[in-house]
């Protein structure tokens, strides 16, 4: 992995940094006052819609280039995802309630029903960036090809970290969130919207397409929250996507690479 503009990518990643830095108490106050929130949440919401996104794209720019331990990405991935769960857990069960974050009981018809909508959706949305990629020329980013596993115990790490991704990014990116915003906003789909877009850029590293893409599919997992009111199928079908993704997409994009050398 080389990258010729090393020092212009770190540069620039620095002054990312420093805007994460300043936006963070800039937009927590907003909230604060502006929107009657605690301060705790104000905070949390405040790092989830602008700090992580920033320093994601950050840590994007600073990566490239450089040889990364794909277990101690996974590990570090893990940790920071589950870190974000349970501070979505707590600040939730203290302010809307854990049932207002879609993780009440719900009709498993429903569930059933939404996980298979959401999966079938998943599945439409890939094969069309497949398609539009092959169309246009589009390659994933180097970045997530590096990423993903090879080695059986690389993929025994990565299937933990797909659960994790699973149930944390939804819980901290859907249900804690989306209760938060859709309250405040004039519309959940302006909430869900505003949510999805952070969430595509916390995804940095699979590049231009990989942000896109993930923003859709939040948003596509931020509609079956605002209808059902359940997290449920989101959480499962996340899951699914994640594994099939990096499992059975992830070996035959690598083969495709080769091919292409």
């Amino acid at each position: 992995m080389t990258a010729p503009d090393t020092p212009r990518r770190h540069r620039d990643a620095a002054i990312l940094m420093r805007v994460a830095l300043v936006l963070m108490p800039v937009v927590m106050l907003g909230f604060a006052l502006r929107l009657e929130l605690s301060i705790g949440d104000a905070l949390f919401a405040s790092i989830l819609l602008v700090t992580l996104p920033i320093l994601a794209v950050a840590q994007m720019l600073m990566a490239v280039g450089l040889e990364i331990d794909r277990l101690s990405a996974y590990l570090s991935s893990a940790t920071t995802i589950l870190l974000l769960a349970s501070f979505s857990l707590i600040l939730g069960a203290l302010g809307p309630g854990l049932p207002a974050l879609g993780l009440g009981t719900t009709d498993p018809a429903t569930a059933v029903a939404m996980f298979g909508l959401l999966l079938t959706g998943a599945f439409l949305l890939t094969f069309f960036f497949q398609l539009a990629g092959r169309g246009f020329g589009w390659k994933e980013a180097e970045m997530l090809r590096y990423l993903l596993p090879r080695t059986s115990h690389e993929k025994r790490m990565f299937v933990i970290l797909s659960f994790v991704a699973g149930f944390g990014e939804e819980i901290a990116y859907r249900g804690y969130l989306l209760a938060l915003l859709i309250p405040l906003m004039a519309s959940p789909w302006l909430a869900a919207l505003v949510a999805s877009l952070a969430f595509g850029l916390l995804h940095a590293y699979q590049g231009a397409m990989g942000i896109v893409r993930t923003g859709l599919l939040g948003l596509l997992f931020s509609a079956s929250f605002v209808v059902t009111g359940t997290l449920w199928p989101a959480i499962a079908c996340h899951v699914v996507v994640d594994l099939i993704g990096g499992l059975w997409l992830g070996p035959r994009l690598l083969l495709s690479t080769a091919d292409d050398t």
